[in-house]
């Protein structure tokens, strides 16, 4: 009897030592690099979109009670060098036909700005501000890598993905050494990061402590102070932008005090041609898809 129960055992231990075992799964670490080596890929993906953005400012009380409201919607479209953004409505409304006018005045000098410039310039300008946008979100993200360590939350499920999740906040004895670091080190939250496009898809950020500008004497920005960043996945599986939520309580030059829940909008996504051989980067004839982002 007690040979079977030897033999049963080395045979089911030779049986899991064949079964091969699975991959282990990257860390917070190794997903956060991925996305760093791909965010040129992505940020020049993105820039073949238009979109609506929104700005939603609600004034508080100290009893976080909003005062008032104050909105502004623009319209953001690719362009040669980047982007422009076209204010279309304030606090809900259309504006009216003198600030429209003002606002297509602004856009034809923006335009005829670009016509006298050649297409070799208009590239370049392009690829300028790309490379600086991509190298700012990588420094910032390099800088995490170096301020924080990593706790692994359970997977959750965002429009069917499967998405890892992180909890994240200062090493302790950490000592910043930088601009960005210093900020970082005064932060905590929680990032989730979809593993197959290799993209930040929600961020959540804390201030665990207060941040004071120049030992405080122009301010500083209080504890608890928070943002939230959330992405919406578009048909070809790209994430886009759909919203940042911040709510700020600060002080500016010992009296000002600063209490402001601020959300960022961004919906009607559409796929955008620049025409860049003629300078125009109007919508051009069957190059919108209507309904990109699942609703």
């Amino acid at each position: 009897m007690r040979h079977e129960m030897g033999f049963c055992m080395s045979a089911a231990l030779i049986a899991a030592l064949a079964v091969p075992s699975a991959p282990p799964r990257p860390d917070a670490r190794r997903l956060i690099e991925k996305v760093i080596a791909n965010q040129e890929t992505k940020q020049q993906l993105q820039r073949q979109y238009a979109y609506r953005e929104t700005v939603t400012t609600e004034f508080l009380h100290k009893d976080r009670s909003v005062d008032k409201v104050k909105s502004e919607a623009f319209q953001v479209t690719p362009s040669p060098d980047g982007e422009y953004r076209r204010l279309v409505a304030k606090d809900g409304q259309p504006l009216p036909p003198e600030k429209e006018k003002k606002e297509e005045e602004k856009f034809q000098k923006y335009l005829n700005k670009q016509l006298r410039l050649s297409s070799e310039e208009r590239e370049g300008n392009t690829k300028e501000k790309l490379a600086s946008r991509v190298s700012r979100f990588q420094t910032r993200l390099r800088e995490a890598l170096e301020v924080y360590e990593f706790t692994e939350l359970p997977v959750e499920r965002m429009q069917g993905n499967r998405i890892r999740c992180f909890a994240f906040s200062p090493r302790p004895g950490y000592q910043p050494h930088s601009k960005g670091t210093k900020i970082l080190n005064r932060l905590e939250g929680t990032v989730w990061i979809d593993p197959k496009q290799a993209q930040i898809v929600k961020l959540h950020i804390i201030f665990r402590e207060d941040m004071k500008f120049f030992f405080g004497l122009f301010g500083r920005v209080s504890k608890g102070s928070e943002a939230v960043a959330e992405q919406l996945q578009a048909e070809d599986g790209l994430w886009l932008l759909e919203s940042i939520t911040a709510s700020l309580e600060a002080r500016f030059y010992f009296f000002k005090r600063y209490r402001r829940r601020i959300n960022y909008s961004y919906s009607d996504y559409q796929k955008y041609t620049v025409e860049t051989d003629e300078g125009d980067f109007r919508k051009v004839p069957g190059s919108v898809s209507p309904g990109v982002l699942p609703r």
